[in-house]
């Protein structure tokens, strides 16, 4: 199983089965904030939540497992993700 935190939201418990899609969604989203495209961005961003929230199974918020992936939720600016990811590299 593949577990992902929506920031501010909760984690998702997906199938091992979603990982492909589940890293390609997200190498396009990195993409779009590479050249600082907002409208790529935003798409990359609702499409990469939703397709989270549709295929995985929202755990309880009492339990906290190790995520694989850490996503921003729909709130996240452009620059709120770059500082997040500075912070997590540094």
């Amino acid at each position: 199983m593949i577990v992902v935190r929506v920031m501010d939201e909760g984690q998702f418990e997906l199938s091992d089965t979603t990982r492909t899609d589940l890293e390609a969604r997200d190498a396009r989203l990195l993409e779009a904030l590479d050249a600082d495209d907002q409208v790529a961005y935003s798409a990359e961003l609702a499409g990469l939540l939703e397709f989270v929230r549709t295929n995985g199974v929202e755990l309880a918020l009492d339990v906290i497992k190790p995520s694989e992936f850490v996503l921003p939720n729909s709130e996240f600016s452009m620059t709120g993700v770059r500082d997040f990811l500075a912070e997590q590299s540094a």
